[in-house]
């Protein structure tokens, strides 16, 4: 995985800025990450020093929408492997909410949401990767998220693998179900990765918050929205979509 370029676009305000959640991201320089364009609503540049100092080569480009077509223009002109979107949650949900759905279904690049967020970091170096909640339904989304995660596997901390069952399964069903996550856990433990797998129960959407919450995640994984369903209909549609809404911290969407 290559992920020498990010563009993030933000339209928090300078007074609200955290350089705490960019030093969460920072761990991609293992992956030769050299440089941010940062796409904002606002000509501050209080974070470029902090970057400086860290020897990463920083740009800054106005938007004053920062609406999707924008977005992944910018992204495609500055030829980024990853954008990060960090909107202000307090000002225009339902306007935010739109535009999350939007980037969701029209990228082609992964993006990572990271609402906000401003929690302290953890002092192990990895930061927002250091415990990983990786919502699969084996779906060609999800098996393509998983192979993305695997690229950055040289700074993965923790994954916990989880999967959302709807209804009751039969024993065999279940049976199937233990032995995907079993295969899913090896090929992470065959990458070096500290895994364990886990089954909840109920809406995708809200059981994925639950286990990010129950396993104190740094961040949630999930496949983008995809048009066929998935292998026991574990997933809906919006379930991408309501998880990089609703979550209180950073969630990357594989498309």
């Amino acid at each position: 995985m290559e992920a020498r370029k990010l563009l993030y676009a933000t339209d928090l305000k300078e007074k609200s800025l955290s350089f705490n959640l960019l030093k969460g991201i920072l761990p991609v320089r293992e992956l030769d990450f050299d440089e941010i364009a940062f796409l904002q609503t606002t000509p501050y540049d209080s974070w470029i020093k902090g970057l400086s100092d860290l020897s990463i080569k920083s740009k800054i480009i106005l938007d004053d929408q920062l609406l999707p077509h924008g977005i992944l223009k910018a992204a495609k002109n500055e030829e980024a492997s990853l954008i990060v979107v960090n909107f202000d949650r307090e000002e225009g949900k339902t306007s935010r909410n739109s535009v999350i759905r939007q980037l969701i279904k029209k990228s082609s690049l992964p993006i990572l949401f990271t609402n906000n967020t401003n929690k302290e970091i953890k002092p192990d170096g990895k930061g927002i990767f250091a415990c990983v909640v990786f919502a699969t339904d084996w779906s060609y989304k999800s098996e393509k998220a998983l192979a993305f995660l695997l690229g950055f596997k040289k700074i993965l901390g923790e994954m916990e693998i989880v999967n959302v069952i709807k209804g009751k399964l039969t024993i065999k069903e279940m049976r199937e179900l233990k032995n995907r996550l079993a295969e899913t856990r090896k090929i992470c433990l065959d990458n070096k990765i500290d895994a364990e797998s886990h089954i909840y129960a109920g809406k995708t959407s809200e059981e994925i918050l639950t286990a990010a919450k129950d396993y104190k995640a740094a961040m949630i994984v999930v496949g983008g929205e995809s048009e066929k369903k998935g292998l026991n209909r574990l997933f809906k549609k919006s379930s991408s979509w309501e998880v990089a809404c609703e979550a209180e911290l950073p969630v990357l969407v594989v498309p």
